[in-house]
């Protein structure tokens, strides 16, 4: 899998995250599929319910429509906000939320021109989909300059004096309506090697062998329960 972020926008390396829990029935189906239809089919949600909520209220502005949880999502990088707040929900023991961390996490990992070649409806958010002032395209044109892309190659993502819009732009998505389907994976990654063990014995029980699993750590955060870290 090449590393993400050196190739041109319209090649760019695009990933969804998931609960390893959620792999075998995600496999069995051969796709991935926007939250308003997934119904039972999650097994683990990770997902915070207000967060849900609002994306299965805000509109898409452009073509083909509906509403943001009418897409699948993916970022164009790792260690988005979304997987900190996960990470810190655990690291806290936050009460009534997802409990395990991102350790568990797998990202899928496939690129923007891959999906464009197959003619899925798609559409691209300039930052947080939730935020007012986000901005949307469905053309592939606006993709240089719609996303931050320096940004993406950031470790650090958190607002600035200077820059008091980092966060929300480090959340740009590519939104794929209703579904995505499983042979435009290029690879998966896991935090840790055990983690890597696990996804693989997913992948030879739904009967795939060679797949590209890659472990990288710096992808997630992996806080401990309670950790404080200087």
């Amino acid at each position: 899998m090449v590393l993400l972020l050196t190739l041109p926008p319209e090649q760019a390396q695009i990933m969804h995250f998931t609960h390893i829990d959620n792999m075998s029935p995600i496999l069995a189906a051969g796709r991935l599929v926007a939250d308003s239809a997934v119904g039972e089919r999650l097994t683990t949600d990770v997902g915070s319910a207000a967060i849900k909520a609002s994306r299965r209220a805000k509109r898409v502005p452009c073509p083909p429509g509906g509403v943001i949880a009418d897409y699948v999502p993916f970022y164009y990088a790792p260690r988005s906000p979304m997987m900190y707040r996960i990470a810190c929900d655990h690291r806290d023991g936050k009460p009534n939320c997802y409990p395990d961390g991102d350790d568990p996490l797998v990202y899928l990992v496939s690129s923007v021109d891959r999906v464009h070649a197959t003619r899925l409806d798609w559409v691209a958010s300039d930052g947080n989909c939730a935020a007012a002032l986000t901005c949307f395209s469905n053309s592939l044109r606006d993709l240089p300059e719609l996303v931050d892309w320096p940004l993406m190659r950031e470790t650090l993502w958190r607002n600035t004096p200077a820059d008091q819009d980092r966060m929300r732009r480090r959340m740009a998505e590519l939104l794929v309506h209703r579904e995505f389907p499983l042979e435009l994976v290029i690879g998966y990654a896991v935090r840790t090697p055990a983690r890597e063990e696990q996804l693989r014995q997913v992948l030879r029980d739904a009967g795939i062998i060679n797949a590209y699993v890659g472990v990288r750590p710096d992808w997630y955060y992996g806080f401990g329960r309670g950790e404080v870290r200087g």
